[in-house]
């Protein structure tokens, strides 16, 4: 139950970051709902794990001035120690909201903020993250660079991370979409280099 009551406490103090104060474009009245679904590979600094993850991220545009997007994540994993050779699971569930702010025709601003729920073996736990971004379309695709800070709630300090962000997205329709990432993550506390993630993402909206 302490749990639960911090990880809302939380939530709360994050609202001001994730609705900010600014008006979206408007969005076509297609197109509002999308379906993601994303392939992760995520290696340990040496090589010393490696997971492999699924995540579904059904979404919808809003009409709204605080928020344009909100997204489900519903993710599995199973991790490969390859010092021990031992095998574990890993399942999350979190929500996400996005907001965006354009700058020009080309360039915008992204800021995205999750909430969700961790099952790792036999460990639970909640966690948050915020990622500021900056995006920018070229001709034939659109680039991203990012951070994000991940704070585990109720959780050991290896859960607090640094993530940069990075990779380029391809519209191959109106309608689907391709990104690629990659993702480097830090401990927040001891600066050590954690992992990184190899992403691959494929979007279709309805």
């Amino acid at each position: 139950m302490s749990l639960l009551k911090n990880g809302f406490c939380r939530a709360a103090c994050l609202a001001p970051l994730l609705l900010p104060g600014l008006a979206v474009a408007d969005w076509p009245e297609s197109g509002k709902t999308k379906l993601g679904i994303e392939f992760e590979l995520e290696k340990g600094a040496g090589n010393a794990w490696q997971s492999r993850g699924l995540t579904l991220v059904p979404g919808i545009r809003l009409d709204n001035r605080w928020i344009s997007m909100v997204e489900l994540l519903i993710e599995a994993a199973r991790e490969h120690d390859e010092l021990t050779g031992e095998r574990s699971s890993e399942r999350k569930f979190a929500v996400r909201v996005r907001h965006e702010f354009p700058l020009t025709t080309k360039a915008k601003i992204v800021l995205r903020g999750s909430l969700g729920h961790a099952w790792e073996g036999d460990e639970k736990f909640a966690y948050y993250y915020v990622e500021p971004s900056f995006k920018y379309a070229f001709e034939h695709f659109e680039m991203m660079v990012g951070y994000r800070l991940v704070h585990g709630i109720d959780a050991g300090k290896e859960r607090d991370l640094h993530k940069f962000r990075l990779g380029p997205s391809f519209d191959l329709s109106d309608r689907s979409e391709l990104e690629f990432r990659w993702a480097r993550s830090w401990n927040m506390h001891t600066g050590q280099h954690v992992s990184d993630a190899y992403i691959v993402e494929y979007t279709q909206k309805f």
